[in-house]
């Protein structure tokens, strides 16, 4: 007895389910119809009179009927009998411009061969593929890949296409609706396969040509205000000897060129901690719903100081005021230096919805009790109202390095001059890089 090589992972037979029970499919054909009742037995009538009239050609006519028929009924019966359908990607996981290979792998397991083979696979309308032929779905956020084979007996056909992912979200994919029916066109068979898979991709990143935060400092190129904790590794120099300091601090090469006690100044650690805010409200009035571009524009700019600020080796975080797929609070990743921390980011901006669930001034004046000590905040917003300078504001009071990014549009209302301000006024789209200088209004590259 032949048994088909389930080698290929995710690969079994679409009409057996994961139990060993046999998947529901549903007959197209409307084989209780009159005339087809009527039909049937017309030729059970002819074939009775060929016998008593000694007619071969109409005998001969009626058996081709007949046989036309049985075939049509098991061609219809048992056409998707050891029928599989499979899809796999290359990755399941895409940066931004990044490309993957989709596989679609069908095989008849069985010694019926199929005349034809239809799969309409559903896919999300913002899901680049490549070279597919598109069929309507109910859903109008959705379409099908429409895919027809010829299937011999124990055949298996593989087809390849090209994803691309030139839009950050998730993306799912599935159910698949296979149908498959006999030569003449009589009978059809359809089933339903819950096979879904979901596709991520990554928000755009793009390079930043300097960070200059002299009032915020969130990358650690500048001194800070105000001493917090001396950073060892951070040399700034030395000084005469004074009562009370370290001896592991005292510098013995100055000490013995100068012939006096020296010891070593160390720049102050106060910006090794990054928190960025992001606001996901794009409109004052959040009845008047969202402009999308801002918003994308905003996470650009949030994925790609995250990721220069983890190059440089510091410790960042990320809020929003929305939620992230399938949560029910608003997004939050404490401030980190782990090696994960990059893709924790990214897969929470890439899956971060558009509809805020609280204000973004309350969203700053609940983070600001999980703030590490002296970190800085930085905020990226649409929008600036009243609020949300109060709020800021208040967060450099407390002792937190604040600065502002406004993206989409020049603010419509001034901001103090003791909150540093940038405006990134270029789409999402059009951004190659960013030039991030403090206290002067230019944007992007």
């Amino acid at each position: 007895m032949f048994r088909f090589p389930w080698k290929k992972v995710g690969l079994n037979p679409s009409n057996v389910a994961p139990d060993g029970r046999s998947l529901p499919s549903r007959d197209l054909t409307d084989s209780g119809g009159l005339a087809r009742r009527l039909g049937r037995i017309m030729l059970v009538v002819l074939l009775i009179l060929s016998l008593l009239v000694h007619n071969p050609m109409l005998f001969l006519l009626d058996v081709l009927v007949l046989i036309a028929l049985g075939t049509s009924w098991l061609w219809g019966r048992y056409c998707l009998a050891g029928v599989s359908y499979a899809r796999s990607f290359q990755n399941e996981r895409l940066f931004f411009g990044e490309e993957t290979d989709l596989w679609i792998e069908v095989v008849n397991a069985k010694p019926l061969p199929l005349t034809w083979f239809k799969a309409e696979d559903e896919f999300p309308k913002e899901l680049k593929v490549q070279r597919v032929e598109w069929g309507y779905s109910s859903n109008l956020l959705r379409r099908t890949m429409v895919n027809l084979y010829s299937l011999r007996w124990y055949e298996r056909v593989r087809r390849r296409y090209r994803v691309v992912g030139n839009r950050r979200g998730v993306y799912d994919i599935g159910p698949v609706s296979i149908s498959s029916g006999d030569l003449f066109g009589f009978r059809r068979r359809q089933a339903d396969l819950d096979q879904q898979q979901t596709l991520l991709v990554y928000p755009k990143i793009v390079p930043l040509e300097r960070l200059d935060l002299r009032a915020a400092r969130p990358l650690g190129e500048f001194s800070a205000e105000r001493r917090i904790v001396e950073d060892p590794l951070r040399l700034a120099g030395t000084r005469d000897y004074q009562p009370g300091d370290s001896i592991r601090h005292i510098h013995w090469k100055a000490t013995a060129r100068r012939s006096l006690l020296q010891t070593k100044v160390f720049d102050p650690s106060a910006s090794q901690h990054l928190v960025i805010c992001l606001n996901t409200q794009t409109l004052e009035r959040l009845y008047e719903g969202t402009v999308v571009d801002f918003l994308e524009t905003a996470i650009v700019v949030a994925a790609s100081v995250a990721h220069a600020g983890l190059d440089a080796r510091r410790s960042v975080g990320l809020s929003a005021n929305s939620a992230i797929r399938n949560a029910e609070q608003w997004l939050h990743l404490p401030a980190s230096r782990h090696d994960l921390q990059q893709m924790r980011i990214l897969e929470a901006l890439a899956q971060l919805n558009a509809q805020p669930l609280l204000s973004f001034e309350n969203l700053l004046r609940l983070e600001a009790p999980q703030l590490p000590y002296g970190a800085t905040l930085l905020a990226v917003s649409p929008i600036v109202t009243e609020p949300i300078l109060t709020a800021l504001l208040d967060l450099r009071l407390a002792g937190h390095p604040v600065a502002l990014i406004v993206v989409g549009r020049q603010p419509d209302r001034p901001v103090p001059p003791e909150l540093p301000m940038q405006c990134v006024l270029e789409n999402w789209t059009e951004l190659k890089s960013l030039d991030f200088t403090f206290g002067r209004q230019s944007s992007a590259i």
